[in-house]
Order: C-alpha cells, then structure tokens, then sequence
C-alpha cells in the first residue's frame, strides 16, 4: 500500500525534471459508478488530454508511450479499480511512478511540468477533520485513520505486534490473562490478574505497548492529527507511559474495543472531537487578523509568493478557486504573473504551498468566503 505523508509531499515538491504528470480523477468506493467503470473511463480521458499536450511540444510516440505505459496499467487493472476511496492522484516522469489513493474528492485535472502540481493534496496534510484511532486490547490492535464521515482501518502488519502474546510470549495468558464470566457497565470481560501489585504483569503489557508505540511512530511520527485511544480504562495509562506521539488526545473511548464496528468507533471518537476541529481554524483565522493589524500578514500576493520562497511563512491560506499563472524570479525576488497559461504551466498558488509545506509552515485550501480576506487569492501570516 502506498503512503502519502507531509514527508512524501516534500519529496515530491523538490522534484524538477522534465514532464513531470499529475493527473487528479475523482474516485468512488463502491455502487453503480464502479460497476459500470466510471473512475476507469475517466483515467483513460485524462491520458488522451495528457497524450495531446505530450504531441504538441513535440515528443516522439515512442516517449509518449514509455511516459503513459505504467499508468494504461492501471487504466486495465480491474483489481485496482475495486479498492479506491474519494479521490486518485499520479505522478509520472520517465524516472518516477507514484500513485496515492486518498480520501479527499479531487476535480479531474492534469498538469505537466518541470515539476508536480500538489496543491490538492493539501486537504489530506492539513488534518482538518482528521485523526487517528488506535483500538487497543491485549487480544489485538486495530489502526485507524479517521475523516470528516468516514473511518478507514490501515494495515500496518510489518510495523505493529498482532497482540501481547505476539510480542511477550504465550505463557503470559496462563499466567495472568482468565476472564471470569461477568461483564463491566461497558459490557467487556473483567481480566484477572492485574492490580497494583502485579508488576510483572504491568511490565509486560508496557513492553507490548512500546512495541505498538514504535511501530506507530514510523508511520504518524511528524504528523499533526489527533491520536485517540479506544480501550478498556486500566490499559489507558499503561499506554500514556510508553507514548511518543506529541498530539495523544486527552480523553478517549472507553470500552474494550474487540469487537465494536468502525463506524460506531467513528462517531465516539467524532463526539470527542468537535470542540478540536474547531478551535483551530478559527485561531489561526483570528490570529492572520490580528498579524495584519501588526503589519505581520498580508494578502499581497506579490508579497506572499516570495516570502514562501524565502521561508517567511507561518501559516498561508490558499483560495480553492482558479489558478495564478506566472514565475518567480529569484534574481530579483519578485513574481512574474502571466495573464493566461503558459505553454509549460507554473502555478503560483502551488508554487506557495509547496515552499511553505517544505519549510513547515502550515496551509489551508479554502472556498473563497472560507478566506479571511476573499479579496485575494492567497493570505500569509508572516514569521518575521
């Protein structure tokens, strides 16, 4: 499975070679789109106008053809077409070939270049809406990666244990783990064997808990989204212990979580959530007003491109409409814009969000009226 993180973003973004595809499509999970081969015909689509505008700058079939062969692949790849989510994404040049199946709804959009175009990516970096849920047992462990309406587990087999006895032995269930007949106000077997005198058995779930913990910092060790625990109450501080992850939530979902459906997981978790999903946004939305006031924001976008380029931002809102054609000149620092789309196409607006995101600063693609000044296309918040 492919991984798409702010560390794959970056890696994409200091890409600079010659035809450079993006292609976007929207996708669909299942029902009639599926079956009568929508998502697929509008890949094949996408690689006509891809093929067209290859011709016009004068590339031979040959090239063309070695450019569009792995991703005809998919286009044929029936598989492929039965496990997607919201949206497809690929970057194609005659050295690379990605592709990321994400949950974010992209308009159909290609872009050739001499490097990508990730501008609609940036929904899924962002974290507005998003989190994690680690469904924790000592019989197992599930991960999950958590959107506005949805709940997605992730296969993390070669980085996490299976469970406890996975990681200290099988003699551990006969010396510690019998469930007596009986259940808790949360319908969950009780486990005997563990108190506060048994540190043995406390030290043991702790080694199996690092083990989760570490295999879940290869995967979410810089990201920003909230990390919420689903667990019986005891095993919350055992984990607390041994966790990495800067942004553990503080509450969680209490239960033994076995054998609840991800949906139901879903909308205790969303419950937990609200007030967090709101409060960020609206900070930094009031903070760019208060930074403008100090003369440390702008929505000049003269200014604003440069000072991505430059390391200068801290935060940039980028309106989700329409592009800004141009270049930036480094000579000079200033930007260069260009009234219709050149023949060899340079974003402004992804030009931003890339040296931004490279340079850690923070992006939203919002709807126009989502802006804190609509009047522009793009809003910084400046570091110095």
């Amino acid at each position: 499975m492919n991984y798409f993180s702010e560390n794959k973003f970056k890696e994409l973004a200091l890409v600079n070679a010659p035809n450079c595809i993006s292609i976007f499509i929207p996708t669909h999970r299942a029902g009639q789109e599926v079956n009568q081969k929508i998502d697929q015909i509008n890949l094949k689509n996408q690689l006509q106008e891809v093929a067209r505008e290859l011709e016009s700058w004068k590339l031979g079939n040959r090239e063309i053809e070695h450019l569009l062969e792995p991703i005809n692949g998919l286009v044929n790849d029936t598989g492929f077409w039965n496990e997607q989510s919201d949206g497809l994404v690929i970057f194609r040049n005659k050295d690379q070939f990605e592709y990321y199946t994400l949950p974010v709804h992209f308009q159909e959009y290609t872009y050739i270049s001499d490097h990508y175009y990730l501008k609609p990516t940036v929904p899924y970096l962002n974290d507005d809406g998003k989190y994690y849920l680690l469904a924790l047992s000592l019989s197992e462990v599930r991960f999950y990666e958590g959107f506005p309406h949805q709940i997605d587990e992730v296969e993390l087999d070669d980085l996490l244990p299976e469970n406890l006895q996975d990681v200290v032995g099988y003699d551990f269930k006969e010396k510690h783990l019998q469930v007596r007949t009986g259940q808790s106000s949360t319908n969950q077997g009780i486990y005997h064997g563990y108190g506060k005198g048994n540190e043995e058995e406390k030290t043991e779930i702790q080694k199996y808990f690092r083990a989760i913990n570490n295999g879940l910092m290869k995967y979410i060790k810089n990201r920003k989204r909230p990390l919420v625990l689903a667990a019986v109450d005891y095993l919350v501080p055992l984990y607390r212990g041994v966790n990495e992850y800067k942004n553990l939530y503080g509450e969680f979902v209490s239960g033994n979580p076995e054998h609840e459906d991800p949906v139901f997981l879903h909308e205790k978790t969303r419950e937990l959530l609200g007030e967090y999903f709101d409060k960020e946004r609206k900070e930094d939305i009031a903070a760019f007003e208060q930074a403008l006031y100090h003369g440390k924001a702008s929505f000049k976008e003269e200014k604003i491109i440069p000072a991505a380029y430059n390391q200068r931002i801290d935060t940039l809102f980028i309106k989700n409409d329409g592009e800004m054609w141009g270049v930036y000149d480094k000579a000079n620092n200033t930007i260069k814009p260009r009234e219709i789309q050149p023949d060899y196409k340079a974003c402004l607006l992804n030009f931003a969000a890339n040296h931004t995101l490279l340079n850690n600063g923070k992006v939203y693609l919002l709807e126009p009226d989502q802006l804190p000044e609509p009047s522009s296309r793009l809003n910084a918040i400046f570091r110095f």
